[in-house]
């Protein structure tokens, strides 16, 4: 589908200046995530209603996610990403117009739209650019920009809602995604070239991953921890002691997450990815029994800060892992459309945890979002592990090809 171009030279810089929009983006986003739910009052928008416009953003990503990755084999990868910050530029600025809930559901929807440009090419310019020996490491840099855009913006929103203009965050980040929408259109440039031959459909492409039980299993277990990351990250700031004390603890979290991505990539590389996933996910699942028995008053929380520190570190190995798992097993010809089927994963994830959280936190209170979220990642873990099946060997790249009209 693509021809590959050198990896040095001019490609190295546009990877470069792929990194710094997928940070300028999240640096936008995350003030707008952090500041949203505060600017929603709590005595005028229930949990609900709350969660209700953060699903929008998701909803209409996942919609649209499969989609865009068709487009992004089509017709290449770089537009989509200036295309997505431009309307991420008006999205972001509209939020200061109105605080009707419809409104603000249908501007967050139109946000989820830019998202899902933004970040299916951007993951495939990833994986264009990687070979299979060290797409954990770049998955792992990807993952460092993305999450230190976040943590920028937490931080950057913390400060601006000292201000008494609730409105400084929005314009801000209005002003971010546009400056990052410009900087990609100059800088960042093709990696591969599309061919005219065709391009197989999101279904297409998602039976073919998922006649492979390594990928298939791999499903669940993103769903479940997207959806407990939907729910923190939609009512963490609602709940926390104070607007800027939450933005210094959500942002140390993510720093310590973002600067661990490259080297947790580069162990997936070295050790096989099931290592480094496995790792991951028992980690969660530690710190969720720590959370759960310090909420209950069980354990005091000086005695359990060294467990909270290994297994809060240990549960980001998960990510880079699975994300250069699913760059193994993306066929070529697809691997925009490959990343739009997971993309549309990790919405559903998005999507389900605000809504989720904001019924169980108006009706049991904040303890019974960590048991939730402890039933659903053992639910998917052990779902997962059904799928895969005993006798798991090295990823294969599935191979789609034209047969008698169909592909195979």
């Amino acid at each position: 589908m693509f021809r590959k171009r050198s990896l040095s030279g001019g490609s190295g810089r546009s990877s470069l200046a792929l990194y710094i929009s997928v940070f300028l983006m999240r640096f936008s986003f995350g003030v707008v995530l952090f500041t949203l739910p505060i600017y929603l009052p709590r005595w005028e928008f229930s949990n609900f209603v709350v969660g209700l416009i953060a699903a929008a953003y998701p909803i209409t990503e996942t919609v649209c996610s499969p989609a865009v990755g068709v487009l992004v084999d089509r017709l290449g990868r770089r537009r989509w990403i200036y295309l997505g910050l431009t309307i991420s530029t008006a999205a972001l600025f509209a939020f200061t117009l109105s605080t009707n809930v419809a409104y603000l559901i249908v501007v967050h929807a139109v946000q989820g739209i830019a998202a899902a440009m933004i970040i299916v090419s951007a993951l495939t310019i990833v994986t264009d650019a990687s070979r299979s020996t060290n797409l954990g490491r770049a998955m792992g840099v990807y993952d460092f920009a993305n999450l230190g855009g976040y943590m920028a913006g937490i931080l950057a929103a913390g400060i601006l809602t000292l201000t008494t203009y609730k409105l400084a965050p929005f314009y801000f980040a209005s002003a971010l995604a546009g400056m990052a929408a410009i900087f990609a259109y100059l800088k960042i440039k093709e990696v591969k070239r599309p061919s005219k031959r065709s391009v197989p459909s999101p279904i297409q492409t998602l039976k073919a991953l998922l006649s492979q039980r390594r990928a298939a299993a791999m499903f669940p277990i993103w769903l479940a921890v997207t959806t407990f990351l939907g729910m923190t990250l939609t009512f963490g700031p609602r709940f926390g002691p104070s607007p800027m004390a939450t933005s210094f603890l959500f942002a140390g979290a993510v720093l310590v997450l973002a600067v661990t991505q490259p080297f947790f990539g580069y162990l997936s590389d070295r050790y096989g990815r099931d290592k480094l996933m496995m790792v991951g996910i028992v980690s969660i699942l530690g710190l969720f029994f720590t959370i759960i028995n310090i909420l209950r008053g069980r354990l005091p929380f000086s005695s359990v800060l060294p467990f909270l520190a290994v297994f809060g570190v240990g549960s980001f190995a998960f990510a880079p892992a699975a994300l250069a798992s699913l760059g193994d097993l993306a066929p070529e010809q697809s691997r925009g459309t490959t990343m739009g089927v997971y993309s549309l994963v990790i919405s559903l994830g998005t999507i389900t945890g605000p809504l989720l959280g904001g019924y169980i936190l108006d009706r049991y209170g904040l303890t019974s979002l960590f048991y939730a979220g402890l039933v659903i990642l053992i639910g998917a873990l052990t779902l997962g592990i059904l799928i895969a099946g005993p006798n798991l060997t090295k990823p294969r790249r599935i191979s789609l090809h034209r047969r008698r009209g169909s592909w195979v």
